[in-house]
């Protein structure tokens, strides 16, 4: 009994063992997945924080370029008002050509001269009354809506003549024709830039439409989070540059925006890429990363279902090693113990028991060496296997055999006899004796019974044979 609890504890481990390498399994695939999310979520962080640099760098780029723009203008105006203040007549063809011509060479729209009088001569030398152009008169660099859906610059430089203001050369720049002249490289030229009027919250500049369709859309913007209204209308008052991310109606995502500050009518520049061009590289890892886990998960199942499998043989043949005799390959007494406690709660009325001893197995590996005992006891083993079936035929002891059969006692009876017979046949001589569990009430008196049945045979034997030294 003691050798059937080690079996028991063993078994236990080796069960409990094959339970830990599931939840091994399971865990494993759980941290790999939390580290596929920490990996994605790091890429997604980087790529976020690379783009929101590459938009300032760039911002800054398109600030000192759009102010140098505007200085360039105001320069080109003071050195034209300057040749148109040498001539005689404001209004001669002469004049006409000039603004014509630099019109053609310039960021400039409309160009013309507020004469001294009030009215107003346009670059293709018409006249106009001062009344029906009273907008134009307005300080230098100036922001200007004429008709409500039109916004431009107005630039004014006095003309002088012999140290007197003849009249002011002004020049009209509409900002979205300043698109044209502002494009970013970057991200695959996905990137836009816009000039905002922060009094607003309105577009003055738009490099994605023709118009600004879309001057009031910062009017009621909203934020991705992590970033601050407070923060950017502090920036906006304050002059200062930033970066932020706003959800844009018109592209159904959120931009992510750096801006700067220029020089000129406290506007600033913003210059954006959409969210699902900052995370396409990104995507595109994290699909690569989902099919790796995804890999990697059947790969983890696959040796889960080979350690279940591989547990479970392991289980199975520790099973047979402790219920099974090496040598005949009969149950051993392990299992006939086991088969013995069912019996004991349920007897079967038509249970039959064989016990049996193979005479003379002392004697024979004194004599011919233990292979040859070993020879004899397989062959016996063999006999029962042949009469009774593997299920039921036990080796209980060196050279003792049990078969507990559901049979008649006059079938056990029989098959025991013809078990004898091919042992005889093969040289040895077995000792066998039956009982039925319709003699007696329980199972070890059944057992009890054909034991002492065995050894009454067995006496008879050597009785007959005289000398049991001379018995193989």
């Amino acid at each position: 009994m003691e050798l059937k609890k080690k079996i028991g504890i063993v078994l236990k481990k080796i069960n409990r063992h094959g339970r830990e390498n599931i939840a091994a399994v399971i865990l494993l695939n759980v941290f790999i997945g939390i580290g596929f999310c920490i990996v994605l979520w790091l890429l997604q962080s980087y790529s976020i924080d690379f783009c929101l640099r590459t938009l300032e760098q760039k911002a800054q780029e398109a600030q000192r370029e759009i102010d140098m723009q505007f200085s360039s203008i105001q320069e080109h105006l003071e050195m034209l008002a300057g040749i148109i203040g040498t001539e005689e007549d404001l209004t001669s063809d002469h004049v006409t050509e000039i603004l014509q011509l630099s019109a053609e060479e310039n960021v400039v729209s409309n160009l013309g001269i507020i004469l001294e009088d009030g009215r107003i001569m346009n670059q293709n030398g018409s006249i106009s009354d001062a009344q029906t152009n009273e907008d134009y008169f307005i300080e230098n660099f100036t922001l200007e809506s004429v008709d409500k859906d039109r916004i431009f610059v107005l630039f004014n430089v006095p003309i002088e003549k012999n140290g007197e203001e003849e009249g002011t050369l002004f020049g009209v720049i509409e900002p979205q024709d300043l698109s044209n002249y502002f494009k970013v490289n970057i991200f695959d030229g996905n990137a836009n830039i816009f000039i905002i009027d922060p009094q607003n919250m309105a577009y003055v500049m738009d490099t994605v439409h023709d118009r600004v369709e879309n001057i009031h859309e910062l009017n009621d913007f909203s934020l991705k989070k992590g970033y601050r209204k407070e923060q950017i209308i502090s920036d906006f008052a304050e002059g200062a540059g930033g970066r932020t991310a706003y959800f844009s109606k018109r592209r159904n995502e959120y931009l992510y925006t750096a801006y700067e500050p220029l020089d000129f009518y406290n506007w600033f520049v913003l210059v954006t890429v959409p969210e699902s061009t900052v995370f396409e590289e990104t995507e595109y890892i994290g699909k690569v990363l989902f099919g790796l886990g995804i890999y990697e998960a059947v790969i983890l199942l696959v040796y889960l279902l080979w350690n279940v499998i591989h547990t479970r043989r392991e289980v199975y043949a520790k099973e047979k090693m402790a219920t099974t005799d090496l040598l005949t390959n009969l149950k051993n007494r392990n299992a006939y113990e086991q088969t013995l406690s069912q019996y004991e709660e349920n007897l079967p009325a038509g249970l039959s028991c064989v016990y049996a001893d193979a005479n003379g197995l002392h004697e024979l590996n004194n004599s011919q060496g233990h292979a040859a005992g070993d020879r004899m006891l397989q062959t016996v083993a063999a006999a029962f296997v042949e009469l009774f079936g593997p299920e039921c035929v036990y080796r209980i002891g060196g050279d003792e055999f049990l078969v507990l059969a559901e049979l008649d006692s006059d079938c056990a009876s029989g098959k025991a006899t013809a078990v004898k017979g091919k042992a005889s046949e093969a040289g040895y001589h077995v000792s066998i004796g039956t009982a039925s569990a319709q003699e007696h009430a329980d199972v070890a008196a059944v057992i009890k019974a054909a034991e002492q049945r065995m050894y009454e045979d067995k006496k008879r034997y050597y009785i007959e044979q005289g000398d049991r030294r001379k018995m193989r």
